[in-house]
């Protein structure tokens, strides 16, 4: 078993793929949405998520799944752990962030997300290819799961 995550290359598998696609385009979109919703029943603030926000936590969303598919996997109870911390982000965190804080507030916080989850990585992990070709995906996924969030917020949730 390595002593650290190894960060490899979903596009060197199929599953490791389809799960990022899934997770980026579908999963992550729907669960904001749920997380908003729900939220905003427990604690009386609107569900209805700005465009930029959306997208922004959707971001956070995806890096944290891309951090879950591209760590060699060492055990499943730290997949559950993962997966399910994964989920709280999605369904908790981020819509309280997005919907309750100004804009700007929201902004920051998505952001140290953002640098806490790459300073995870890049503190715990060790790559499994080199760092420049180990970079293109995730900037790849990022892309992706704006233009999802975008594309799900604009045509499916609020349009």
């Amino acid at each position: 078993m390595p002593r650290r995550p190894v960060f490899g290359n979903p596009w060197d598998s199929v599953s490791d793929m389809l799960a990022c696609y899934l997770a980026v385009s579908f999963v992550d979109p729907l669960l904001l949405w749920g997380g908003g919703a729900l939220m905003s029943s427990i604690f009386g603030f609107g569900s209805r998520w700005p465009l930029g926000l959306f997208m922004a936590a959707s971001l956070v969303g995806a890096a944290g799944f891309i951090t879950i598919a591209g760590r060699e996997r060492t055990s499943l109870s730290v997949d559950v752990l993962a997966i399910s911390a994964w989920l709280l982000l999605g369904l908790v965190v981020a819509p309280v962030l997005g919907l309750a804080l100004p804009t700007g507030a929201a902004l920051a916080s998505y952001g140290v997300l953002l640098l806490v989850t790459l300073l995870y990585v890049l503190g715990f992990g060790r790559w499994a290819t080199a760092f420049v070709r180990t970079v293109s995906w995730p900037a790849t996924w990022s892309v992706l799961a704006v233009l999802f969030a975008f594309s799900a917020h604009r045509l499916i949730l609020y349009p």
